[in-house]
């Protein structure tokens, strides 16, 4: 290849193919109504950060009484705030205002000063002479009219936030003089080239664009609302060919021939699978219940009534007296015997069949579908001659000419969207997670707590008579309450007494692990015996073995000693044994839950790992819907909050007035906008890869057991009532845990941002690492405008109408008037070219000219001229406008190739260059070679 000097030889070339392409220029202008805002809302947002850090460290030190109706009385305390490090600053401090009162200017400053002017005792001082005061007297003053509790809260907080402050600005200070921090105090007060001062600068500024330098700030804050485009065409013309470097060689031998085929493949696989899956279930269940009851009675009533009387008298005489002796004996035994059986026999059978044939039947069917798109040339080679010929294959090159040209500005309105990705709505993954199979882990059987043991021990209550003419022969047939005859004749004397306290009676639990302890107790089987007896004492010598007493209360011997009494112990489980049982048990409850919460976590790792792969391959949506749902958002906020504000319109009847009028001003097809990258303002919106949950099955919640159930029943309750537990815990736990994951390390190394993959996930979107907010079927330019913290959106001004445009932008209040009508300042000749009716240039009338030159630029576009300009021969020049002029007349050499653009040189080619572009050719040159040297002759 060689070089092009002379490019006369391709004038006239029309060119083959052109390419549009734009250049944005903001500009300064004046103090934009809504930019304005946007720094102000983060200017006031840098001020209340500034106020948070103001003595971060201090703790204040007052006390506020108030009323039983939370008013504020009084202020009872308020003293100097104590603590190590003082945080930075002192805005907004009574403390710091009476300080500075007294301080003397710089220039007559001396460190002794602070000696003199921060005492313990004169801020004391300050704060109940001055403080204090203020504070009341804005308390009082906010409470005029205004009784209800929410205002006296908010009020209360107030004024103790100002008395926290006061009271950390003093402990501040003193701190300050105590350490001997007289530089830092200097600081403070007077120098304002530190980063301390610079913050109390910045707390003291009223306009955040009044600390802008606007010979070094302006420029790069971007304030104007205005911006330039303008706009290029590349035109691409056609100069020459040639062939390249070679990129294979053949070798033919006289009279053969060679047949080269180039192929080139395409192939594409599309693969579709239906799965269809039925499942048929067939239950047939039989229950069989069968009961019967057998109650039997049986009485006997024995009564024998022996009756037989005689009747006696007997006189007799003494001398000095008479007696008289009368007997009667009426004699009566009744013996009546009841017996009543009852025997209820209950037998309950129930036969039960069931019988399940489940049946499953799955069909999957594959549809492959592969298409190959296969283009091949064919290139013969013939050797006719009788020498061996050498052929190189030569790439085909082209030569391109490539020329600039401008063809035109535009007046743009630049504006800002702040957190654009708010609107737009993120997808949701649909996905059924599949449940633990906890129906298929069987519930532990409990063991049933121990209950209390009866165990009998026969006594026998002997005849023992306690006088001397009680005999048994003929005492034991009476009846005796505690050891006393009951049914005494007259003729008899004293009654009977016989013995009635035993004791020394032992009993022995038969099974371990029982007591008799508080709640044991002994019942007494008489067994028909006319016999009563008391539990006289008990001791329990061993834990299982007890020895007691008794008293007979009442008995009849009836002539046969001894008396057998079974006596019925009932004997307790100790608290040792209950314990064990219950440990069982727990140990039970906590294999089971531990088995079942194994079951929840693998199946939410299963469901997750599902999830993630499926998330992964979610495709995403077409590029061109994408970036048109991010122009709507960004049309949104435009249109219905700037554009349109503060127009009349009644109702939507009257919007497309409006639209159509906004049509004629801006050109909004054309709209631009630019994404500020995530960095400028990092965490947004932080985000994490969500893993979802699985669902609790119902399965796992059986109903409560009844009250006074059986000990089963509640054991059962409790177990499912801690699986029930285990398994909401599981569930609310929404990350997969630290032993189900592998890494490299540097997992725990306080990042957050990390997030989970499969060997089967397709590799992770743009912004994961970062904690971006993603949208599952989002492209990565989605997912940087959802992270964008605004988007900057340039509409273009159509030609003609940048007047009226700036006309809109003022007159609605979009942008406002503020610093129109500023003096412009800019170079003498500059200055001089712009007409202005005032004294001075202002920034209206430069902006007014740039809108006259933008408009007559354009104007100049639709003139139609003879071109080229300097062609002598007039056969060759062609009548064109100035943007369509290349088009007309083809290619046209620009003498250095390069042309700077002055004023006044408008729609100019300004810029040329060569390009090479290889072809899809390949051709083959036959070359020869020195077989000496291997020299290509």
């Amino acid at each position: 290849m060689r070089k092009i000097n002379d490019f006369s030889r391709y004038k006239n070339i029309l060119p083959y193919d052109s390419e549009i392409f734009g250049v944005y220029q903001p500009m300064i202008g004046w103090k934009s109504k809504r930019i304005r805002q946007r720094i102000e809302k983060g200017f006031s947002a840098d001020l209340s950060k500034a106020r948070e850090q103001l003595f971060k460290r201090f703790r204040g030190n007052f006390e506020m009484v108030l009323d039983e109706r939370g008013v504020l009385q009084k202020i009872s305390r308020l003293e100097n705030g104590s603590g190590d490090v003082p945080r930075k600053g002192a805005m907004g401090s009574f403390v710091i205002e009476n300080l500075t009162r007294e301080l003397p200017p710089l220039e007559r400053y001396d460190e002794r000063i602070w000696d003199r002017l921060i005492d313990a005792d004169r801020i004391k001082t300050t704060l109940n002479q001055e403080v204090i005061p203020k504070v009341t007297e804005w308390y009082k003053t906010a409470q005029d009219g205004r009784a209800n509790p929410r205002s006296v809260e908010t009020a209360n907080e107030l004024a103790a936030e100002q008395l926290q402050r006061e009271s950390t600005v003093a402990g501040y200070v003193l701190h300050l003089k105590q350490t001997k921090q007289y530089e830092t105090l200097k600081q403070l007060f007077y120098k304002q080239d530190n980063q301390l001062a610079n913050l109390q600068k910045l707390l003291s500024f009223k306009d955040p664009l009044d600390y802008m330098d606007p010979f070094k700030d302006l420029d790069r804050a971007g304030l104007s609302p205005i911006g330039i485009v303008h706009l290029f065409r590349q035109y691409f013309f056609e100069f020459d060919t040639f062939l390249g470097s070679p990129v294979g060689h053949v070798w033919l031998s006289p009279g053969s021939s060679v047949e080269l085929v180039e192929v080139s493949t395409r192939r594409t696989l599309v693969e579709r699978t239906l799965e269809t899956s039925l499942e048929t279930v067939l239950r047939t269940e039989k229950s069989l219940t069968e009961e019967d009851e057998l109650s039997q009675a049986v009485k006997e009533d024995n009564k024998s009534d022996t009756k037989f009387g005689m009747n006696a008298t007997a006189n007799q005489s003494w001398i000095g007296g008479s007696a008289s002796a009368s007997a009667s004996m009426d004699m009566a035994n009744t013996q009546s015997k009841a017996r009543e059986v009852s025997h209820k026999h209950m037998r309950q059978q129930t036969e039960k069949i069931s019988t399940e044939i489940r049946k499953n039947y799955k069909s999957t069917f594959r549809t492959v579908t592969e298409t190959t798109d296969t283009s091949s040339k064919r290139y013969v080679l013939n050797n006719t001659t009788p020498d061996l010929l050498n052929y190189e294959m030569r790439r085909k090159m082209r030569q391109v000419g490539v020329q600039v040209q401008d063809i035109g500005t535009y007046l743009c309105w630049q504006t800002y969207v702040d957190d654009p990705g708010r609107q737009l709505g993120i997808a949701k993954l649909v996905h059924l997670a599949k449940g633990p199979e906890v129906g298929e882990i069987p519930p532990p059987e409990a063991i049933p707590m121990p209950q209390p043991v009866t165990t009998d021990l026969n006594i026998d209550i002997p005849f023992v008579p306690k006088t001397e003419d009680t005999l048994p022969e003929d005492d034991m047939d009476e009846v005796y309450a505690e050891g006393k005859e009951v049914n005494l004749d007259t003729n008899e004397g004293e009654p009977e007494q016989i013995q009635w306290k035993f004791g020394g009676f032992k009993a022995q639990c038969d099974q371990p692990g029982y007591e008799y302890g508080e709640a044991g107790f002994i019942s007494f089987d008489y067994g028909g015996n006319d016999i009563r007896l008391q539990l006289d004492e008990v001791q329990e010598d061993t834990p299982g073995a007890i020895r007691f007493s008794v008293r007979v209360k009442h008995v009849n011997f009836r002539n046969v000693s001894p008396l057998r009494v079974v006596a019925k112990i009932t004997w307790q489980p100790t608290k040792k044994l209950n314990d064990e049982v219950t440990a069982q048990n727990e140990q039970k409850i906590k294999e089971f839950n531990e088995k079942s919460k194994f079951e929840y976590e693998q199946a939410f790792v299963e469901a997750a790992r599902d999830r993630i792969n499926k998330m992964s391959r979610i495709e995403p949506r077409k590029y061109e819907d994408l970036r048109e749902e991010e122009r709507i958002v960004v049309y949104r906020c435009l249109i219905q909050d700037m554009l349109t504000k503060g127009l009349p319109m009644p109702d939507d009847r009257t919007r497309h007035v409006v639209s159509e009028l906004l049509n004629t001003i801006f050109d909004i097809d054309k709209m631009l906008y630019f994404v500020a990258p995530e960095w400028w303002r990092p965490r947004l919106h932080r985000s994490h890869q969500g893993l979802g949950g699985i669902r609790k099955p119902s399965t796992v919640v059986p109903a409560a057991a009844p009250a006074g159930g059986s000990v089963h029943a509640q054991i059962k309750a409790k177990l499912t009532k801690n699986l029930v537990t285990a398994a909401a815990s599981a569930i609310e736990n929404t990350q997969i845990a630290s032993m189900d994951t592998v890494s490299w390390g540097g997992t725990h190394d306080n990042r957050v941002d990390n997030y989970y993959i499969t060997e089967e996930s397709d590799p992770a979107k743009l912004g994961a690492s970062l904690g971006w907010l993603l949208q599952l079927d989002g492209d990565n330019m989605r997912n940087a405008f959802l992270n964008a913290p605004w988007v900057k959106a340039v509409i273009p001004i159509r030609p003609g109408k940048e007047r009226a445009a700036m006309n809109w932008l003022q007159r609605l209040h979009v942008e406002g008037t503020d610093g129109l009508d500023d003096n412009y300042v800019a170079p003498l000749d500059e200055l001089g070219k712009i007409p202005h009716s005032g004294p001075n240039v202002t920034i209206r009338d430069a902006i007014n000219h740039l809108c006259d030159v933008v408009a007559d630029k354009h104007a100049k576009s639709m003139k139609v001229g003879r071109y080229p300009g300097d062609e002598i021969n007039d056969d060759n020049r062609v009548s064109a406008t100035p943007v369509d002029k290349v088009y007309e007349h083809g290619f046209y050499p620009l003498q250095g190739g390069f042309r700077a653009l002055q004023g006044g040189e408008d729609f100019e080619v300004f810029d040329q260059w060569v390009e090479v572009l290889p072809t899809d050719q390949v051709v083959p040159v036959p070359v020869a070679y020195d077989p000496k040297t291997g020299r290509q002759l």
